[in-house]
């Protein structure tokens, strides 16, 4: 087996046992980089440092130095807006391509306090406004299943770069489903956390109340593994898949929002794959389903245009900016002002609290829920252009970040050859479980 065919849980092993040195493993994933160039997964690749590092572990495990690390020698790669120490973080923005932090965000510190190695930044749509990865100041992201295709935004880069065997692991940020879409769209497993569960400290974020740093791998063992690392959740049991004599629920308003006929008939399956599996699936409704997606464009690009004016105070040079990045601040602009606050941000923050209640209702009586993780499969590049096609993307996400809650996509399925995501949306802090859930259902089709 390759080594970039290895779980981030068996490189790891591997890695401790002797079996493969850390410099043979970032050597092969940096290869790996140098080889699928044209998908255009990242900005900045750490390659020296990261070589450095590998050096560093194998002198640590010749000296029997703390070799209990959990994810000791195994490469990880970083969204361009969480910052990292002495390497830039340009936010896939002209404004900010010169920016070096001096301190590591949080995250980043856990995971090389884990023994990870932090191999590059990945490609992401301008500040993460964006569902495609098309508005980047550093060029698309291409699918690695079909380069004439998006691999989905904002964290395109991260989900691109472990379905391609670039990198095991990957950091994103979901603020309405920028880990959970990409991950749709590239095959790969995508957890956002519970709203609060991840320490945000040197992330460069806009919506405050929605954002999430996110788990990008091949597994939902290893987004368990990454998830317990950078949020500090050293206790969580391991998933075996078993999902016998649980609940779950789907929604009616499921059913009837747009799809395309795959993605329909991959929804269909997953329930009957549940059902076979010993679950007990149930009919529930969630009223307010369909007001989720406006609501959340009304405030995010409020948070947006607000959080933002720390960065032009800054870094002034506003033309430096792209289009898309323009389009969201006067979006944001028109929502605040005025009348305007009153008629859309407070109708907005009501929706908010309706939709919040309503999936805390459904799940006091479910285990998780399920439903598509996107409409469609992944998109020709410059088709997300079209705001029908936009929304169906994020149809089924952007109530998740509303509510705060957990929720994972998982592969299970292809449409025309492409991946089909499914979601499971789970209890706060049960992150553990929508990953079983996710576990079962990908053992189930292999």
């Amino acid at each position: 087996m390759k080594i970039t065919d290895y779980t981030a849980a068996s490189l790891s092993a591997a890695i401790t046992s002797g079996e493969i040195t850390p410099t043979a493993a970032v050597s092969a994933y940096l290869e790996k980089i140098r080889e699928d160039r044209q998908l255009n997964d990242f900005i900045t690749v750490c390659a020296d440092q990261a070589l450095q590092d590998a050096e560093k572990v194998e002198q640590d495990l010749k000296d029997s130095k703390r070799t209990d690390k959990k994810l000791l020698g195994v490469p990880v790669a970083v969204k361009d807006n969480i910052c990292t120490a002495g390497v830039k973080t340009t936010c896939a923005s002209r404004l900010l391509s010169d920016f070096v932090p001096d301190s590591d965000a949080e995250v980043v510190a856990r995971l090389k306090r884990a023994g990870a190695i932090i191999i590059g930044k990945t490609n992401m749509d301008e500040f993460a406004f964006g569902s495609a990865n098309e508005y980047s100041a550093f060029g698309c992201v291409r699918n690695a299943l079909d380069i004439d295709r998006v691999a989905g935004g904002s964290s395109g880069g991260s989900a691109n770069a472990v379905a391609a065997g670039e990198v095991p692991l990957a950091l994103g940020t979901d603020t309405g489903g920028s880990v959970r879409q990409p991950a749709a769209f590239c095959g790969v497993v995508g957890l956002k956390p519970t709203y609060g569960a991840i320490d945000r400290r040197g992330v460069i974020g806009l919506c405050p109340s929605m954002e999430q740093v996110g788990q990008l791998s091949k597994t939902c063992d290893d987004a368990l593994l990454l998830f317990s690392v950078v949020s500090g959740r050293d206790g969580l049991r391991d998933i075996d898949g078993n999902v016998r004599g649980i609940t779950v629920g789907v929604a009616k308003e499921f059913f009837q929002a747009e799809k395309s006929d795959g993605v329909r008939q991959a929804f269909d399956n997953a329930i009957r794959t549940l059902k076979s599996l010993g679950v007990n699936v149930v009919e529930v409704s969630i009223p307010s389903f369909f007001a989720g997606l406006p609501a959340y464009h009304v405030l995010s690009s409020a948070e947006a245009v607000h959080s933002f004016k720390k960065v032009v105070a800054a870094y002034p040079h506003t033309e430096l900016l792209g289009d898309e990045v323009k389009r969201r601040m006067l979006t944001g602009a028109v929502v605040t002002d005025g009348e305007n606050y009153d008629k859309l941000y407070i109708n907005a923050a009501k929706v908010r609290t309706v939709i919040t209640a309503e999936y805390d209702n459904v799940l006091s009586v479910c285990d998780a829920l399920l439903c598509p993780t996107t409409a469609t499969v992944a998109t020709p590049i410059g088709g997300i252009t079209d705001p029908q096609q936009e929304h169906m993307c994020d149809s089924y996400l952007a109530p998740v970040s509303l509510a705060g809650l957990p929720a994972v996509s998982v592969p299970f399925g292809k449409e025309n050859g492409l991946p089909i995501g499914v979601q499971i949306i789970g209890k706060r802090n049960a992150e553990r479980d929508i990953l079983n859930i996710g576990k079962s259902l990908m053992n189930a089709v292999k």
